[in-house]
Order: structure tokens, then sequence, then C-alpha cells
């Protein structure tokens, strides 16, 4: 095959394991997070450690890799949506790449009194934004490519009263769920 053909799918290959990363934040499907990235995988963004090590001991406390990290802290908002924007992903030989990537994102935090609330929470809902970048290096094995070490970038934040006018008239079965109730699951 033509090498820029090669190139091509390999940064679209690339580009999807991104978009994947973010349809399992928001939907909540562990099994689609965990992977994104290839054991061994280190991650530093709002946490330190393995990516994914479902083998480590956890606790809501004291979690075992970003995954069970970003699931518990997740919980806590009663909806969630990665915008991903711009994706430069430049290759570094046939198996070795970088990517870089900007996100917006919007939580939902559940207010004080809801059971499943963060100890950040406030007397009524709130909509926290954050503005970043994901600093990626993927690695090419067994034919897959998948993430080895992310570094997240906070650009700009924003809190602020939930605003939710409208939403109630929305027809239910087109307001997007976590998995497995959203719709896309059925699809």
């Amino acid at each position: 095959m033509n090498e820029q053909l090669q190139e091509l799918l390999a940064k679209q290959a690339i580009t999807e394991v991104i978009v994947r990363y973010a349809r399992a934040l928001d939907r909540m499907d562990e099994v689609l997070l965990r992977s994104v990235f290839h054991p061994g995988s280190e991650h530093h963004h709002f946490f330190e450690g393995p990516s994914s090590d479902p083998s480590r001991p956890s606790t809501a406390e004291q979690p075992g890799d970003f995954v069970a990290f970003a699931l518990g802290v997740l919980s806590a908002h009663s909806r969630t949506h990665h915008h991903l924007g711009n994706i430069l992903v430049e290759l570094d030989g046939p198996d070795k790449a970088r990517a870089e990537t900007y996100f917006t994102a919007f939580h939902r935090m559940r207010p004080v009194g809801d059971p499943l609330a963060g100890p950040d929470a406030f007397d009524n809902e709130m909509d926290y934004f954050v503005g970043g970048r994901y600093l990626d290096h993927f690695a090419l094995r067994d034919g897959e490519w998948r993430i080895v070490r992310r570094v997240g970038m906070t650009d700009w934040t924003r809190l602020e009263p939930a605003q939710s006018r409208g939403f109630g008239s929305i027809a239910p079965e087109t307001v997007g769920q976590r998995a497995p109730d959203d719709y896309l699951y059925r699809m």
C-alpha cells in the first residue's frame, strides 16, 4: 500500500480512538473507555497513574486507574457532553504517533441532597465547563492504535447556575442517556 495512504489510514484510526474516548465518557461506557488504552498506559489528567488497569484494587476514595476515577467523578454529574475540536495527529514512524486534541466539556453537577452528588456539590444544580487539550502518545500494537500516555491540559473553566429552559419539552426518547439506555445502544 502506498505510504501516503498508509499515513491517512493511521491518522483516521487514531482519530476514531479519540472520538470513542469522548463517547465512552458521555455514555459512561466502561468497556469502551478501557478499549482506547493499551495495557500499561499512563494518565496525567486530573489523575496520575495507570489509564486502564482493572486488576488494580479500586475504591471510590482511592481509584486504581483513570477509568475508575473518571467514572466515579462523572457519576456526580447528571449529564456530560465532551465536544472535540481540532485534532492534529503526527506520526513518529509506522507504529508511534502523537496527537493534540482540543476539547470543550460540559458537566451538569448534581445538587446537595442528590445521593450521587459529589463532595463539591452546591445547593442547586450547576453547569461546569472545561476547555482544554488532550496530548496523547499512541502506539500500534497487534494491529490496533491505542493511547499509551495522556497528558490533559486545562485552558479555561467556567462554573454557573444550571440553565435548562425548554429542555423539558424535548421528546424523552431523544434525550441523551448513559449506557445502555441511550438510543445509540439500540441502533
